[in-house]
């Protein structure tokens, strides 16, 4: 692999480009966000820590790094060839017997690479980095947001088979907040907060309320604070009812699509998108690189350079808007996860392969 000198320039040429393209994107955006960020009031009121900063950002870097990757891959790949085309190069290579395939390989093999990475990402840099993040954007929303939550309820059965109800779900302080515990119909506990950040949940301003003879709740106690061993909230029940799916890794995600059965409710759909998502979204590095092949090796007098860039990028982006757009339809339960997100990997993978061989 990258024996020839031939392969060693073109990969050379083409990681300066990557690379060049990436910090560049990258490190704009992180300017622009942070001078967004500090402008406001209530950022500037507490203590910003370079390490923070550095963490924060390496975390968006992994949330936002299977549409990142693609593009300066494209970039790169257009860059070279193209260069490589109008200065005759892949001209006289070819005409020393080298197939325009064979020229093609040290971008697959960067491509599949990539793809690899992303997969790394997916299993054990993503979820950790959206947890954080979310736990970040909780702790550094505004005020005015925080003391007006979302009026919903919200519940979670767990392993003993008793449900609990709760209106929200503090990330940051890893507390419920306005929590109905039911063990038996006959059996109710009320509470505004319940923790769960310590070895046994701590229930705050809790009410015990009891079924009478005459089929009546009535109160029979009210505790400042009270224990509660025998609520067992362990950290794969939580991530899978309180966090959403897409923080789950391969392996979270593998174990419980095992217990599904063939008609999926809501929250399996939910957890089948973010799987099929996770197994498609990392090979549109290897999508770009098939794709733009065939228009960058085109030899003619005039190459549109431009219009090769133009009608690239602009077709990675679409795509990735309609696989997008096919996730919320897919979580809604309008089309089956597969059909959604499988079949158009597959259908445009398809077609740029077939165009790739035929070069």
């Amino acid at each position: 692999m990258f024996c020839k000198i031939w392969e060693r320039y073109f990969l050379g040429q083409f990681i300066r480009v990557f690379l060049l393209f990436l910090c560049c994107f990258y490190g704009l955006y992180v300017i622009i966000d942070f001078a967004s960020h500090t402008s406001i009031s209530y950022y500037r009121q507490g203590q910003l820590h370079l390490q923070d900063i550095v963490l924060y950002y390496l975390y968006v870097f992994a949330s936002r790094a299977e549409i990142l990757l693609p593009i300066a891959l494209l970039i790169a790949f257009v860059k070279t060839v193209c260069t490589l085309n109008t200065q005759n190069e892949l001209i006289a290579l070819m005409a020393s017997g080298i197939k325009v395939k064979t020229l093609m390989r040290p971008f697959l093999i960067v491509s599949l690479f990539c793809t690899l990475l992303l997969y790394a990402n997916e299993q054990f840099l993503l979820p950790e980095a959206l947890k954080k993040l979310r736990r970040l954007e909780d702790s550094t929303k505004h005020q005015r947001s925080r003391n007006h939550p979302t009026v919903a309820v919200y519940h979670l059965v767990l392993e003993d088979r008793s449900t609990l109800l709760y209106q929200n779900y503090d990330k940051v302080n890893e507390r419920f907040f306005d929590v109905f515990w039911i063990p038996s119909i006959d059996n109710i506990y009320r509470m505004k907060y319940l923790s769960h950040n310590q070895d046994i949940p701590l229930g705050s301003f809790v009410d015990h309320f009891t079924r009478s003879q005459s089929g009546e709740l009535l109160q029979e106690a009210s505790y400042l604070q009270r224990t509660f061993p025998e609520i067992q909230l362990n950290d794969e029940l939580l991530h899978s009812a309180i966090f959403d799916p897409d923080i789950l890794s391969f392996s979270g995600l593998t174990e419980q699509i095992k217990s599904f059965s063939l008609i999926q409710n809501e929250k399996e759909s939910k957890v089948l998108t973010a799987f099929y998502w996770k197994l498609a979204i990392p090979w549109l590095c290897f999508i770009t690189i098939i794709g733009a092949a065939p228009y960058c090796v085109h030899f003619s007098r005039q190459l549109p350079v431009f219009l090769i860039y133009a009608c690239t990028l602009f077709s990675l982006i679409a795509f990735y808007m309609f696989i997008d757009a096919a996730l919320v339809v897919s979580k809604r339960q309008v089309i089956p996860p597969f059909i959604a997100i499988i079949c158009p990997f597959l259908t445009v993978f398809g077609f740029f392969q077939w165009r790739f061989a035929k070069l």
